[in-house]
């Protein structure tokens, strides 16, 4: 079997219900998960959910019983396939209108400032 790294990413099988700590309490069979992002369904182009095991054969493990058919999240058959794609997605252009071209601070970016005494 190819591998491809520690990351999985769901095609099908999960729904705008499925939560992360259903997907995640089912693949942690396989091992322990690192991460677990179920990507923003509800906009698009959407994001597919992703998973990051801490060790590769964890991975493997669980992209080879989910290819084989026998991995089933809220009853439905859960498809997956190596993560290839790390880039975030771009910032929507609706939400560059709403701030008048200005950049949003972070919540970290907020904090600093403010304990600088800056806000």
């Amino acid at each position: 079997m190819a591998t491809g790294g520690k990351e999985i990413e769901m095609t099908a099988g999960i729904s705008v219900s499925t939560t992360r700590k259903t997907l995640k309490q089912e693949l942690e069979r396989y091992g322990e998960i690192e991460i677990c992002h179920m990507g923003e369904r509800h906009v698009e182009p959407m994001q597919m959910p992703w998973v990051r095991y801490a060790k590769p054969e964890s991975a493997e493990a669980a992209l080879g019983a989910i290819k084989q058919g026998i991995v089933f999240v809220d009853g439905v058959l859960l498809q997956a396939d190596w993560r290839t794609s790390k880039n975030r997605p771009a910032p929507r252009a609706r939400e560059a209108d709403d701030r008048g071209g200005r950049r949003e601070l972070t919540s970290r970016e907020l904090f600093l400032q403010r304990s600088r005494g800056g806000g």
